[in-house]
């Protein structure tokens, strides 16, 4: 699916929330975004909200999330408020006749995306989670070149930073932890190339490092089966930035921040004949305009769900996680 040059006035954008994450998808939006354009901010304190707008160069600051909703100046929002929230506001959204970009985690209950898929489809809205991942050109790129290899049959991947304890991650009440705040990137990873390669997608193993009464500071996912997957995720760790996939005589590495893909290398030996030569796509800012854009354009082309982000997938690793984090309770 095509991105670029798509027809029609730019995606007007509101954006829930004004925290850290909001900025940088306002700023990636403004100032690199081919298809829409954020011109509205909302938050709980008016004051927030006219700081993020003045800061920003937002024509539209609202108070609560009420008038965003009830805004005729915004076709769709960016939910980018702490996780418990997430389902109840994108609901206020989708019969409010917004389209909605969610951050990950879309939700933390499967049912609760479930019954939201249910109502966007029966508004005709779009409703997708910002895995910007997947949308970055040199996933696309890669995803396109692996069904030319031959069976991709193991994969590696992690993403843990040490964080601060005093933060929300840490916070039970607040769906703090690893497997919630960046373990669904591994999750996404392997469900995506699963999908791709027309794999069954199986259930992991999962291991929690987790006190009673605490969020879990770093889990692990195994999953056996055709795509062997070993993906780990913490708070308290760095991990390796790199991701690692091959299969019978051939491995990849997604370099550097592999969430954030932008070059893929060739590992051994000289490369088959279906690899034209390593992936290089570099970024402008931090790349949240490439989830943007394709947001855009479904909308644009009157779909109900994305091709690149589908709710199945985000079904799965939802389910994957909300499962993981039963072990041990």
């Amino acid at each position: 699916m095509q991105t670029e040059g798509q027809s029609g006035a730019p995606l007007r954008w509101g954006i829930a929330g004004a925290g850290t994450i909001a900025r940088r998808f306002c700023r990636d939006v403004n100032e690199h975004a081919s298809l829409g354009q954020v011109v509205a901010i909302a938050a709980r304190d008016q004051t927030r909200a006219r700081a993020f707008a003045e800061e920003q160069g937002l024509p539209l600051a609202y108070d609560g999330y009420q008038a965003l909703a009830a805004s005729a100046e915004v076709e769709a929002v960016y939910v980018a408020v702490i996780h418990p929230e997430h389902a109840a506001l994108i609901r206020q959204m989708l019969l409010a006749g917004k389209h909605v970009l969610v951050e990950k985690p879309a939700v933390t209950h499967v049912a609760d995306w479930d019954a939201l898929v249910q109502l966007a489809q029966a508004r005709g809205l779009l409703l997708m989670e910002a895995m910007k991942v997947m949308c970055f050109p040199a996933m696309r790129t890669l995803l396109q070149r692996l069904s030319a290899l031959p069976a991709s049959n193991r994969l590696r991947a992690a993403f843990g930073s040490v964080q601060a304890r005093d933060g929300k991650l840490f916070d039970p009440a607040l769906a703090g932890g690893a497997a919630w705040d960046v373990g669904v990137y591994p999750l996404w990873l392997y469900a995506a190339i699963c999908l791709q390669r027309d794999l069954p997608a199986g259930e992991p193993e999962v291991r929690l490092v987790r006190q009673t009464g605490e969020v879990d500071e770093s889990v692990h996912f195994a999953f056996t089966g055709p795509l062997a997957a070993e993906l780990d995720a913490s708070i308290v760790q760095d991990l390796d930035k790199a991701a690692y996939l091959g299969g019978e005589g051939w491995a990849l590495q997604l370099v550097g921040k592999w969430w954030n893909p932008q070059q893929v290398r060739w590992l051994t030996g000289d490369p088959l004949p279906a690899w034209p030569g390593d992936i290089a796509e570099p970024v402008a800012g931090g790349g949240m305009q490439h989830e943007a854009d394709h947001f855009a354009a479904c909308v644009r082309q009157g779909l109900n769900d994305s091709p690149w982000v589908p709710q199945a997938l985000t079904r799965d690793v939802l389910g994957w996680v909300e499962r993981g984090l039963q072990v041990g309770s």
